[in-house]
């Protein structure tokens, strides 16, 4: 009778090491050795001295996650091979690290760009932890996962109001991290780290719309009354008009100069060429008289058309005080002048496809909310003659009191 064969010991391609640090922790990575080749992974997770059952419980749910991250690792490999390493490694980064990435990223962006993708990872880590999910791949995000977050945001604490127990945030709000999160996975599947964006897996029923209420904006009779109506920073007046008549952002018009004014081939129109700060992509604007009207000529060509304050919130706070003196009683926002810019075009006749173009939405249906506002607004004026030829011996009690 012969020996027994012996056990072929498959070496594992993929090992989790340890590296003792200085504060007592003790750091885990992945050696990564195939056909030759090795490479390393820091998990940037850490044990940490067992001193009672928390602590226990803590470092087992630490290699908990580091087995997860080695075995997605190991079929990933076997997937791809060692020489994509550097594209398995960026595709397998977790969710989290790579929001932070993305609000980190302020090539061409607005402070106020970067906090909202800030307080939309906020909250992803919110239901994360809610959800008991310490860690989470990039490459694992589905549909149902973008579900889920949605219907967390439906109900999520509002982190601001810490006064008001049980206030939640708005549809609004949730709306933009809705729409924050959409981008920051776009980005993900331009830069092929995943196939595909989940979200647009989503019914439509299933996401958050914007609400037609939550864009406010001045009537013709009202930019008109704001025209005759002094305000106590004239440049931010100037400045709040010419986007009406215009639809610029307010880090649009802060960088105009006349360098940006051009002409068209025939020399009658003018009309101005920025690339938006927002998107980074190009527009450009005709120029009517009345937008002619709050652009100072410079005589030098580079100079910026407006001093206004450096502080949005300074702007605004001018802006507050000049429709009180205006008398009109509406929320307005320096922003709300390219709500103001939009209804007035569709309200004077342009169509939907033109007032997306002049507003340089990537797609029409963005431009939808304004028409919708405007039906709105046709609606109730129609409804203004309701009763108003009807007889009164026609009319019950409740229509007779209200006529």
């Amino acid at each position: 009778m012969g020996r027994p064969k012996k056990s072929l010991k498959v070496k594992e391609p993929v090992r989790i090491r340890e590296r003792q640090l200085a504060n007592g922790n003790v750091s885990l990575y992945l050696d990564i050795y195939i056909k030759g080749t090795r490479k390393y992974e820091s998990l940037n997770l850490y044990l940490i001295p067992e001193t009672d059952a928390a602590s226990k419980k803590a470092n087992i749910r630490t290699r908990q996650i580091a087995e997860k991250i080695k075995a997605d690792r190991i079929i990933a490999l076997q997937d791809r091979g060692i020489k994509h390493w550097d594209k398995i490694k960026r595709s397998s980064i977790s969710l989290v690290d790579f929001l932070k990435e993305y609000e980190q990223d302020g090539f061409g962006f607005k402070e106020s760009t970067l906090k909202g993708r800030s307080d939309m990872r906020k909250k992803v880590e919110d239901y994360l932890s809610k959800e008991k999910l310490d860690y989470i791949g990039l490459n694992e995000i589905d549909a149902d996962f973008c579900r889920g977050f949605l219907n967390y945001l439906r109900t999520a604490p509002h982190s601001v109001a810490k006064k008001q127990e049980g206030r939640t945030i708005s549809p609004g709000c949730a709306h933009h991290h809705q729409a924050v999160l959409n981008g920051a996975l776009n980005k993900a599947v331009r830069d092929g780290l995943i196939p595909g964006n989940p979200m647009k897996q989503l019914d439509k029923r299933e996401k958050f719309q914007p609400s037609p209420e939550e864009r406010e904006f001045l009537t013709i009779e009202e930019v008109r009354t704001l025209m005759e109506t002094p305000c106590t920073n004239e440049q931010v007046k100037k400045a709040f008009l010419l986007s009406c008549f215009v639809g610029l952002r307010l880090g649009d018009v802060r960088e105009l100069t006349w360098a940006k004014v051009m002409n068209t081939p025939d020399g009658k129109t003018q009309y101005v060429h920025v690339w938006m700060e927002k998107t980074q992509k190009p527009i450009n604007v005709p120029l009517s008289n009345e937008a002619l009207r709050y652009m100072e000529k410079k005589e030098d060509p580079d100079a910026k058309l407006f001093k206004l304050p450096t502080s949005d919130a300074t702007i605004n706070y001018h802006i507050k005080k000049w429709m009180k003196a205006a008398k009109i009683d509406k929320k307005i926002s320096y922003h709300c002048s390219r709500h103001t810019f939009a209804t007035m075009m569709l309200t004077l006749g342009a169509d939907l496809f033109t007032t997306s173009k002049l507003l340089g939405h990537a797609n029409v249906t963005t431009t939808q909310i304004y028409g919708k506002i405007i039906d709105k607004k046709k609606t109730e004026a129609v409804n203004l003659v309701d009763n108003l030829f009807t007889p009164k011996a026609e009319l019950n009690d409740e229509d007779r009191t209200e006529a």
